[in-house]
């Protein structure tokens, strides 16, 4: 037994988020004729609009208000429009958020308008496409623009499931896309989809749960002033009162329903209700009125020619894929124009630039020849005076040599002449004893000239030679380490020239012990810790 049309599933309301003209959707379920009155207005001002995806929701708001209209083929013309405009180059960044949301919309609002016109392959077809897209891009898409566009696709699926009476099949579908929409607080959907839960319980005979459901959708649509969606659910009200046996409950409900439909010149709704007013009315034996009802209905019923607006739309159909072929042959064709012309162009260009290269080479490589006869003048040049400079390093260092072994010997001197001085005094010192008193004044004062004096000139003598040879020397560790005495910097050229604790103390007739201990203080001056590096290297590195 085929559906009542009293009893028809509801689709998913359109959506309304992002529409390029505000306000018109709110009119089309109140006011249709008005709605597409201003968008029509808008359709002339859609140039203005930058992008593809704001076109194509333009002529999709038109597509929705011919469609509310009875005007389905011009809806379905505005519908095809829309696709054109995200096929242009200019709307090819399918990555945009923007235009991966109008794709799924419009795919949803081809396939609702299939479902009106009972083409139920087609329309699940586009549904399932629809779901497939919004999987793909999850990642890039927000959890309510996902549910929001699943709750539709959900609701018109399980719409086919009712129309093949399968309504097990159908509420799973119905109340999973309720539990989705509950976040998002989507009054529409929400009135939409009790509706048809309530017709799938009343179809399985579950008259109460059906009422419940109704009742719910009714008082969300008056909250959202959606008239013809209370005439749809005071249909099916009417129909639940019907099945049960309460005809006269049904027939208030009918003839409200049937007074929203004519306020709104709503000719499905109006033939809904008159076909199911005419079978309560002669169920009722008010057989006048009943075959007034259905005269009525006859007549609105024969003006809605759904078989010649499906014939239609086939025809567009087709012309639009012939249309849509036609395009990428010809962009395809202008493609391989513009690839023929860019390979001439390249090749042109190529032939050019292999010309320009040669003779560039040409002069490359006479520039070339001059830079290399300049570069070998330069490389004989640079190794003559390389070799002058060699030679006069070396006359350098081996002065340098001179001087240090110069100097060398003549503090070597110094201790030969201050060991042989140490020997004479020790020498007078034990003889000092055998000679007379008058005598060993004499004695002691040689060795007291001897002793004193002679270590003070002899320093100045050797510091000025010293410093001929090592001119920074001194400057260096005055700057480095201005705390050191007198005698410090003594004993650091000392050990500048390697000589030994035993050699220094000899010269400074100083003792080996006291030595040790000025270079002790030393390194702690110069802050030296350790044993890794020696004082020697470190002097000799200044």
């Amino acid at each position: 037994m085929a559906t009542p049309a009293w009893a028809q599933p509801e689709k998913s309301p359109r959506a309304i988020a992002q529409d390029p003209v505000p306000g018109i959707k709110a009119l089309i379920g109140t006011h249709p004729d008005s709605a597409l009155v201003l968008a029509k207005q808008a359709e002339r001002q859609m140039d203005q609009l930058r992008f593809p995806w704001q076109k194509a929701r333009m002529l999709m708001v038109l597509g929705d208000a011919q469609e509310a209209n009875g005007e389905a083929s011009e809806a379905m013309a505005a519908y095809q429009r829309a696709q054109l405009q995200l096929e242009e180059p200019a709307g090819e960044a399918t990555g945009d958020t923007s235009a991966i949301l109008t794709r799924v919309d419009l795919l949803i609002r081809i396939g609702q308008l299939y479902f009106e016109l009972r083409e139920l392959g087609k329309s699940e077809a586009l549904f399932n496409e629809a779901l497939g897209k919004l999987d793909a891009a999850r990642s890039q898409l927000t959890i309510p623009q996902l549910n929001s566009r699943k709750v539709m696709a959900f609701n018109n699926i399980a719409g086919g499931y009712i129309h093949r009476r399968e309504f097990g099949l159908a509420l799973p579908y119905f109340q999973q896309a309720l539990v989705m929409n509950r976040p998002l607080g989507n009054v529409r959907h929400e009135s939409a989809l009790d509706n048809n839960i309530g017709i799938c319980y009343m179809e399985m005979g579950k008259h109460d749960l059906a009422d419940q459901q109704f009742l719910q959708a009714l008082a969300l649509r008056k909250q959202a002033e959606d008239i013809r969606g209370q005439a749809q659910v005071l249909n099916n009200l009417g129909k639940n009162q019907a099945v049960q046996g309460r005809f006269q409950a049904a027939r208030r409900y009918f003839v409200e329903a049937l007074g929203l439909g004519r306020s709104i010149h709503s000719l499905e709704s109006m033939v809904i209700s008159l076909e199911s007013m005419s079978s309560v009315l002669d169920t009722l034996g008010e057989y006048k009125g009943a075959l007034r009802a259905y005269r009525e209905f006859k007549a609105l019923n024969d003006s809605i020619d759904n078989a010649g607006t499906r014939a239609t739309i086939a025809r567009m159909e087709v012309q639009f894929n012939r249309d849509k072929e036609k395009k990428a042959f010809e962009v395809e064709a202008e493609r391989r124009e513009a690839e023929i012309a860019h390979r001439r162009t390249v090749n042109i260009a190529f032939a050019v630039a292999l010309l320009l290269l040669a003779v560039v080479a040409v002069l490359a490589l006479k520039v070339m020849r001059g830079r290399v006869r300049n570069s070998l003048l330069q490389q004989e040049a640079l190794r003559l005076e390389s070799g002058k400079l060699a030679s006069e390093r070396a006359m350098l260092q081996e002065r340098l040599d001179f001087k240090d072994r110069e100097l060398t010997a003549n503090a070597l001197f110094l201790l030969k002449r201050n060991e042989l001085i140490a020997h004479v005094v020790d020498r007078l010192l034990k003889a000092k004893q055998g000679f007379k008193p008058e005598n060993q004044k004499i004695v002691q004062d040689i060795i007291r000239e001897l002793q004193a004096g002679q270590d003070e000139h002899d320093w100045k003598e050797f510091e000025a030679h010293f410093t001929r040879v090592h001119t920074t020397f001194y400057q260096t560790l005055q700057e480095r380490f201005p705390s050191l005495t007198p005698n410090e910097r003594k004993l650091c050229a000392f050990l500048r020239l390697n000589l030994t604790t035993k050699d220094i103390s000899a010269i400074t007739q100083q003792s080996v012990n006291s030595i040790t201990v000025a270079r002790t203080r030393l390194r702690k001056k110069i802050q030296i810790d350790g044993e890794d590096v020696q004082l020697i290297d470190f002097l000799q590195s200044l």
